[in-house]
């Protein structure tokens, strides 16, 4: 126990580590709620838990989220089942590591709440003004997964042909894991956790719009600033470079502007070869 609770430190006193600090904070709070949910259903209080969750966790009635205004944000740090918190962790590493390559820490744990506070603002807006969701009656909704998606559309739009391998399946494009998802939320948005994937849906949203700004509004000098760290890792694993050839501007600016359209995926390895080049003059 005292090893685990030495990296624990670690991770909240290195730099850099934004992404580890969320998954621990998620996780740890998972498991103190869960010790106090056994802890009050032994001691046969279990509806004191169950009032709790209702004090941490978005109400989609009006009345109730005025009076507890603190929960728009509280809610996405929220989970009481293995599977959901295991899943949403998994899924922000994941994704997140690739985001951050060329959004950098700060921007990749700005998307992860502003992801989470649309998500709250979606839910909040379609469940009192749909009459399917208005007949159901207030909800309560918690979890990181729209943050997640945020996360998960944006790391897909920037590098929608990035290659991940899947148990059973294989090599597949992040793009597609990104559609997938999307397109489940919209189809179970009349299940048994509809609010839930309309919140799924306005983080996802998030996600897509932060991308397409970033890439709109970077110029090719900015964007190869963004992906230098990952071109020079990448390059030098897939390229044995020899020559110190001097990369023209005018090409520089051709082979960031595919990147910012198809992803680095995309490269020739002559194109990868060249941006390598370039990444090591303006080092």
């Amino acid at each position: 126990m005292r090893s685990i609770w030495h990296d624990m430190k670690l991770i909240f006193q290195q730099p850099n580590q934004g992404l580890l600090q969320l998954i621990v904070i998620n996780v740890g709070i998972y498991i103190a709620l869960m010790l106090t949910k056994v802890t009050l259903i032994l001691t046969g209080h279990g509806d004191l838990f169950e009032g709790f969750l209702e004090q941490i966790s978005l109400s989609s009635s009006f009345a109730l989220f005025s009076s507890k205004p603190w929960t728009f944000v509280s809610y996405f740090f929220v989970h009481v089942d293995l599977m959901h918190v295991v899943f949403n962790m998994l899924f922000l590493y994941w994704f997140g590591q690739i985001l951050q390559d060329f959004l950098g820490q700060t921007k990749t744990i700005q998307l992860y709440f502003m992801g989470g506070l649309a998500g709250a603002a979606t839910y909040i807006l379609v469940l009192n003004t749909i009459p399917y969701f208005i007949n159901q009656g207030p909800m309560f909704l918690m979890g990181a997964s729209a943050g997640v998606y945020a996360i998960v559309t944006a790391a897909a739009t920037l590098r929608p042909n990035y290659t991940v391998h899947l148990f059973l399946i294989g090599p597949i494009a992040i793009k597609y894991i990104s559609g997938f998802y999307v397109i489940w939320s919209v189809l179970e948005s009349v299940g048994t956790n509809g609010g839930g994937n309309i919140a799924h849906l306005g983080g996802a949203l998030v996600g897509v719009l932060f991308a397409l700004y970033t890439k709109r509004t970077q110029t090719p000098r900015q964007q190869m600033e963004k992906v230098l760290t990952y071109v020079t890792v990448a390059a030098k694993k897939t390229i044995a470079t020899t020559t110190s050839e001097v990369v023209e501007e005018e090409e520089l600016n051709q082979i960031l502007d595919k990147i910012s359209k198809s992803g680095f995926d995309s490269l020739s390895k002559l194109e990868k070869k060249r941006l390598f080049q370039a990444s090591q003059k303006n080092e």
